[in-house]
């Protein structure tokens, strides 16, 4: 029973995180001066970004992960590795992408995925800190 609850949660849950990060995108775009796509266009352009990086991203984690165990590297350390290292080919892709999807500059989609990106990491940075807080309060 518990794992069929769980799985109709993350099926629920799909759909509002899908609209939350098509929500950032927009906003972003908004933020470097261009127009804000529909709905629609923003869930078109970042579904196909994250399916153009998934391969690149797939192998890039195969072959860090795999060369850290060789090393003995701990598997968390690796996870951080890849996680740094993808970002310059996210930054190609997307921008890439986001520039030939939306008729824009390259350097405007390179502008767009690092306010996305901002926005991501002070969303990150903000239930890290209520996180601390309840931790602490908890004493």
């Amino acid at each position: 029973m518990f794992p069929a609850a769980f799985c109709c949660f993350l099926l629920l849950l799909l759909p509002a995180t899908l609209l939350a990060f098509t929500y950032i995108f927009q906003k972003a775009c908004v933020l470097c001066g261009l127009p804000k796509p529909s709905v629609l266009t923003a869930f078109g352009v970042m579904l196909l970004i994250r399916v153009s990086t998934f391969v690149p991203e797939a192998i890039m984690n195969v072959i860090v992960t795999e060369s850290c165990k060789a090393a003995g590297v701990p598997e968390w350390e690796a996870f951080l590795i890849v996680l740094f290292l993808f970002l310059p080919i996210d930054l190609l892709i997307s921008a890439g992408l986001h520039a030939g999807l939306m008729s824009i500059k390259f350097g405007k989609g390179i502008e767009v995925w690092f306010v996305q990106m901002l926005i991501y990491l002070s969303i990150a940075v903000a239930i890290t800190f209520l996180a601390v807080l309840v931790i602490l309060a908890r004493g």
